[in-house]
């Protein structure tokens, strides 16, 4: 079993991470990597991790959101 690190470590296992990860490689492209798309994409992994009741550390912070 692979064993996550970061912030979202937590919720690799209820939410998987891929789709949200290409997502945001494409809106930062298609946006000239602002950093407003890469933390409205965080903000909605993480908020879809709390529903099902992942538990969330902070991400906000390394981020630099």
């Amino acid at each position: 079993k692979k064993s996550f690190q970061g912030p979202f470590r937590a919720c690799h296992n209820v939410v998987k991470p891929h789709d949200f990860y290409r997502n945001c490689l494409s809106d930062l492209c298609l946006s000239d990597g602002a950093r407003s798309i890469l933390f409205q994409v965080l903000e909605t992994y993480a908020a879809t991790c709390r529903k099902p009741g992942a538990i969330m550390h902070d991400w906000r912070t390394p981020s630099g959101c």
